[in-house]
């Protein structure tokens, strides 16, 4: 095997591990990080903000590894976003509750992620936040955000443990869900993709840069079936599930050059997810 290649394979497999530390934004560990115990999570949250930081002012002092540097600050820009968002911890028992968390959460995310990438001296295009090819990223995003509408009773029901579902009580949830799953997106879509796929695409390629975040993307839904946050018993099949959306999303992003049709997508997406647990609710 050439040695680049061995390099490449080398350098996937370390920053998956980076990417698996991160803490999902339930604040449970990633398989296989999932051991650490759950009342660690700020410690296990703050640490790793600081050595994802340590490693960054080393890489940038490095004369023979500064062109990593942006990719290890990604990493703490997403381990300190996520810090933040834990250390407000609001009630999310009712639908307003719930929208107003998700609300708090996403601009908790999204700020930071923008006001970091700023200082870092990198523009907001290179997170994938600007225009691009806005007409297809509006097409394939509303796409693909009405095929999982249409479908979202029949899947709440068989994937998130939907109960007593109807047209009415769906359409009386719309004002709720709506923005709930739009945020979500937003702040899923910048956390896992807009922030990394650009700065990675630079040392691993077009292909692999977007196979590796989906793995994370993936792997972070590894913890849906657990505690407080649980809202389906197949774990593994929203695994292999999110995995093949995540590098869909990350490849409509790429082509586009834009968050939007991604956003758009990942919203739809998230429909059956918040029925089932509005059915749960009420």
């Amino acid at each position: 095997m050439p040695v680049k290649v061995k390099y490449r394979i080398f350098l996937f497999l370390l920053l998956l591990i980076c990417g698996i530390s991160l803490p999902s934004l339930s604040g449970l560990r990633v398989f296989p990080f999932s051991f650490v115990l759950s009342d660690l999570t700020l410690v296990y949250s703050a640490t790793l903000s600081f050595v994802f930081l340590v490693f960054t002012i080393l890489l940038r002092g490095s004369k023979n590894l500064k062109d990593y540097w942006l990719i290890l600050f990604a990493f703490f820009i997403a381990s300190i976003a996520i810090f933040f968002d834990l250390l407000v911890n609001l009630p999310s028992g009712t639908m307003d509750g719930l929208m107003f968390d998700m609300l708090v959460s996403t601009s908790i995310i999204v700020i930071t992620i923008i006001l970091l990438t700023l200082i870092s001296g990198s523009s907001l295009s290179s997170i994938f936040l600007k225009k691009g090819n806005i007409t297809i990223g509006i097409i394939i995003g509303l796409t693909g955000f009405f095929i999982f509408a249409l479908t979202s009773l029949p899947v709440a029901e068989s994937l998130f443990q939907a109960q007593n579902l109807n047209m009415n009580k769906v359409i009386s949830w719309m004002p709720w869900i709506l923005p709930i799953v739009l945020l979500n997106g937003m702040r899923e879509e910048l956390l896992y993709r807009g922030l990394f796929l650009k700065k990675l695409e630079t040392r691993l390629g077009f292909n692999a840069s977007n196979l590796l975040q989906a793995i994370i993307f993936s792997l972070s839904h590894s913890v849906a079936g657990v505690g407080l946050t649980a809202y389906t018993s197949y774990i593994w099949v929203l695994v292999i599930f999110t995995f093949v959306l995540g590098f869909a999303w990350g490849y409509i992003m790429q082509k586009t050059d834009s968050i939007l049709g991604s956003v758009l997508f990942h919203a739809g997406t998230d429909i059956p997810v918040f029925l089932g647990i509005f059915s749960t609710l009420y």
